[in-house]
């Protein structure tokens, strides 16, 4: 009789449970096996109602969760709005001030920043449109908490204060009242924009017509009109870079080759130590499938580079007369070499305190550099300021870094060409 009793009141409690955690339940008309068989069965009601509690508590657990979920999808969903004053650099500054800080014309950076609004038939137009299109896209996904994506204007202006200045992002964000971690996802988010977009800003002439239009591009400068074949030149530079992967300035070379309307076709950056033309993306597409350049034709290059087929360079033993009037040849090129890269530092003067997460991040800041120097060349962009001197003094020398003249077909037809080049009468 105890007994039952004590069922009785444990069952009259979890009842009270039930009736303080849900709505009132007709809890008669659940289906209970073990009340089906003896009504009056204590310890069969109290399972049954332990049971229910249990679903009730689990239910509502579930509905917590759901809601919380709920709500941090909405948060995700939610727009913010762009609260900072946007940034145009053309409303900020003269035509002389936009010159002298940024290196170029404003109506090169208002393509830049705005290329729809130009008429011009332009590929690189195309290209840049299809930048402007892809770049909110590509901020939208970046995660930093708090910061929507800016105004496109503001985006092509830190972007190109960046790499026009030496200044770091610490005094662009004070410079132009902007949180510091938001100018450089923007900027970061431009490089890569840029990289992705690759092909469009820094083309090696792959069809017919336009390998043409390279060859004969040479025949129009007058001191290298003798190379006839003459696809290319390429040329290194040493820059020393601080990486915050190695928290230290770590030595790398920057390999670009250009065409004579000074336009940069390839570029590679990598490590100083690892260095090699054979190594490098266009050194192994050469090497495996020469057709990349029409038959016959080749690159012109110094010292540093090894003398191939496709590769020409200066001959290091002068034995012959011929041997120094080749390697004088050669100069015009080597000069139109350091004109481009004069002009990319003198326009970028981020290349003067290069800094970057790591090499790939290096990489990614060369490639926007060479496809803003490219945009620049395609309209003649004169906002360089001439101050009389003909050569700067950036990067450092590329030491411990010397072609070999030993590859036979290299070595062949270099004599065919010195053959072709120097007239010598008989006896000399």
């Amino acid at each position: 009789m105890e007994e039952r009793a004590v069922l009785a009141n444990i069952a009259s409690i979890i009842t009270k449970d039930l009736l303080i955690d849900q709505p009132p339940v007709n809890i008669i008309s659940g289906n209970y096996p073990l009340l089906t068989t003896a009504d009056d069965d204590d310890e069969a009601e109290i399972f049954a109602l332990l049971q229910q509690k249990r679903a009730v508590t689990v239910s509502r657990k579930r509905r917590v969760l759901e809601e919380s979920l709920g709500r941090k999808s909405d948060l995700k969903v939610a727009k913010l709005e762009w609260n900072h004053a946007e940034l145009n650099l053309l409303h900020r500054y003269t035509d002389a001030q936009f010159e002298s800080y940024l290196h170029m014309r404003k109506l090169t950076f208002l393509v830049s920043a705005a290329g729809w609004y130009f008429l011009f038939s332009s590929p690189i137009i195309t290209a840049l449109q299809k930048v402007q299109q892809t770049l909110e896209e590509t901020l939208s996904g970046i995660a930093l908490s708090g910061y929507p994506t800016p105004p496109t204007q503001t985006i092509i202006s830190l972007a190109m204060w960046k790499l026009a200045t030496d200044e770091h992002f610490e005094e662009i964000a004070r410079k132009f009242r902007l949180p510091w971690a938001l100018c450089q996802q923007v900027v970061r988010g431009f490089w890569h924009c840029i990289s992705d977009n690759y092909e469009s800003f820094i083309k090696w002439p792959n069809s017919l017509a336009a390998q043409r239009s390279t060859l004969q591009g040479y025949q129009r400068l007058e001191q290298l009109r003798c190379f006839r074949e003459l696809f290319g030149i390429i040329t290194l530079k040493r820059l020393d870079v601080f990486l915050e992967s190695e928290h230290a300035e770590v030595p790398v070379v920057l390999q670009l080759i250009c065409n004579a309307e000074r336009k940069i076709i390839d570029c590679y950056v990598e490590l100083f130590v690892e260095y090699s033309f054979e190594d490098s993306p266009i050194g192994q597409t050469l090497a495996l499938n020469p057709r990349t350049m029409p038959v016959g034709s080749y690159l012109i290059g110094n010292n540093v580079f090894p003398l191939k087929s496709y590769l020409m360079r200066p001959i290091d033993a002068e034995c012959f007369r011929k041997d120094a009037v080749f390697n004088e040849l050669l100069r015009p090129a080597f000069r139109v070499a350091e004109r481009v890269l004069d002009t990319l530092a003198r326009r970028f003067n981020t290349l003067y305190a290069l800094e970057a997460r790591d090499l790939n991040e290096v990489r990614l800041i060369v490639e926007s550099i060479c496809a803003m120097h490219n945009l620049c060349e395609e309209f003649e962009d004169n906002g360089l300021t001439h101050d009389g001197q003909s050569s700067f003094s950036w990067g450092g020398p590329v030491e411990g870094i010397r072609g070999s003249e030993k590859d036979s077909k290299g070595l062949q037809r270099r004599a065919e060409l010195l053959d072709e080049l120097v007239a010598i009468e008989p006896g000399e």
